[in-house]
């Protein structure tokens, strides 16, 4: 190949050898067909025929170049000091022909370059001859080959075939098996990434179970009369005289007011009212609201609240119930305090229904209804109280402890009203202090879908590049994120397929690149 520029690591040696007194005439280039094909074979036993085929390789290419300089002996000497030290190098560097300028070979010299005077011309010439062995066997194409999701180019193309599976089609118009570097900008959330070339070759990064959205189970406070406006609330909207209790031993056609002691607002008893029955008073009922979901009813729930059951004299009786119900009509659960005989022994009652329209009585406590702490958890400066439902199992309070039991009657019945009800006993003096202060409902397990963070975000971009074995996610290593399996791959000399998918559910398709660069044997 004549007069033919050659550029070793950047450096024109053709231009290098017409600086001087001197100039380059010709330059040969013997690149040969291709690398060295080795075979390998074994001897097939006591068989006399031949030999086995193992497997072939292909080792150092070589290439030689020869340039014939024509100039004076100083000229001579001066191109092979600087070409000696140009040569000098301690791995390969690119070599490039003007031929083919979009190829590159990774070379290094070879044995003795050398320079051969030749006299018997006119004016003297000389030869200089250098080998430079190509370790890696190829060359390859400055230029990369490009595949993308955004249309088809001579190098192929990758096309939709459902949500989350992509077909590319590589067409690879070297002579040699490259390695591909593929990229993936996510224009939506997703979790996994498989990359498929056959049954034996696949690579994978993320988690294949993973969703965009899941589910969790919230709480809503539906009710809130907490505040010292709160518990006026609370009266002003709740139903009056409705309320249904564990049984019928009451009356509900009295009246409430809010009483101020102690500075702060009460629901208390204003009239009990008429009636023969052995309770006499009034009710209030507070609907369960709609969760944020549109759902009514509950079979998970807690509802918190303040009590004061503090009686001025021996003589002094009173009645305050809170029952839960059901959209129905039924008793479900409930507490219960009273005070009926003379003197201070009270009993706070854990009550549920049998599921016969009645119901029993879970555990009885006894109290005295003093002002003393150790005696009264309902005396003024306390009166706190709550309780937990998980469908058949109810937890109660009390002085600290949170006894639980399970009542099967009550299971997959959603409660729907909470009633309270104050009531005198006949018409024996009433408790000085009996009131509702503060009430708090809460509705838990309500179904909400939550959006899961994904491993990649929209916006994210996954780089695997083959060559390099090296997989990045926004631009930071990735590799111990890939399953065991995961092998890097090459494609092969003509066309390829290489399926991709993502998660199944994400929403906008990923924009998808394949780059590679074309190999020469």
């Amino acid at each position: 190949m004549i007069g033919m520029s050659v550029i070793f690591d950047g450096k024109n040696l053709t231009e290098l050898f017409n600086e001087g007194q001197g100039r380059t005439v010709p330059v040969d280039v013997t690149k040969n067909v291709a690398s060295n094909f080795n075979n390998n074979y074994q001897d097939q036993g006591r068989r006399r025929y031949g030999q086995q085929f193992l497997y072939s390789t292909l080792s150092v290419k070589q290439i030689q170049v020869s340039f014939t300089l024509v100039g004076n002996y100083d000229y001579f000497n001066s191109i092979a000091e600087t070409l000696g030290g140009y040569l000098n190098v301690d791995k390969p560097k690119t070599l490039i022909f003007g031929d083919e300028p979009n190829k590159v070979w990774e070379a290094i010299p070879s044995g003795q370059a050398s320079l051969t005077v030749d006299k018997n011309t006119a004016p003297i010439t000389a030869t200089v001859t250098v080998t430079f062995d190509v370790p890696k066997s190829y060359g390859e194409n400055k230029a990369q080959a490009l595949v993308s999701s955004d249309g088809e180019t001579k190098y192929g193309s990758i096309k939709k075939v459902s949500t989350g599976h992509y077909k590319a089609t590589l067409k690879n118009f070297g002579t040699a098996e490259t390695y591909p570097d593929i990229k993936l900008k996510f224009n939506s959330d997703n979790g996994w990434v498989g990359v498929v070339k056959s049954s034996s070759e696949s690579y994978e990064i993320g988690n294949p179970n993973e969703y965009d959205f899941g589910e969790t189970k919230n709480s809503e406070v539906l009710l809130d009369f907490n505040s010292s406006e709160g518990i006026q609330k609370g009266l002003a909207v709740s139903t009056k005289n409705q309320g249904i209790f564990n049984d019928s031993a009451q009356t509900s056609n009295g009246s409430f007011y809010i009483d101020n002691s102690w500075g702060r607002p009460h629901i208390a008893l204003r009239e009990r009212g008429s009636g023969d029955t052995f309770l006499k008073g009034a009710s209030l009922t507070w609907e369960i609201p709609v969760d944020s979901n549109g759902q009514k009813g509950s079979l998970y729930e807690y509802f918190w609240w303040r009590q004061i059951f503090w009686a001025g004299a021996s003589n002094q009786t009173g009645f305050l119930k809170i029952s839960v119900t059901s959209d129905k009509g039924e008793f479900l659960y409930g507490v219960e305090t009273y005070k009926d005989t003379n003197g201070l022994d009270s009993r706070y009652n854990f009550l549920a229904s049998d599921g016969k329209g009645g119901y029993r009585i879970l555990e009885r406590k006894q109290f005295q209804c003093t002002h003393v702490d150790s005696q009264n958890p309902f005396n003024e400066p306390r009166g706190w109280s709550d309780v937990l439902r998980t469908d058949d199992t109810i937890q109660f309070f009390w002085f600290g402890g949170y006894p639980k039991y399970t009542i099967p009657e009550i299971k997959g019945k959603k409660s729907a009203k909470i009633n309270i009800g104050i009531f005198g006993i006949h018409d024996s003096p009433m408790l000085t202090h009996m009131y509702i202060d503060s009430f708090i409902y809460r509705k838990d397990f309500i179904k909400k879908p939550i959006d899961i963070p994904n491993r990649f975000r929209k916006g994210s971009i996954l780089e695997i590049d083959m060559a390099k074995g090296k997989t990045l996610v926004d631009n930071l290593p990735a590799s111990n994120e890939l399953t065991y399996l995961s092998e890097p791959f090459s494609i092969g000399a003509g066309e390829t397929e290489i399926d991709i998918y993502t998660s199944s559910w994400t929403r906008t398709d990923p924009i998808i690149e394949i780059t590679w660069k074309e190999r020469f044997v």
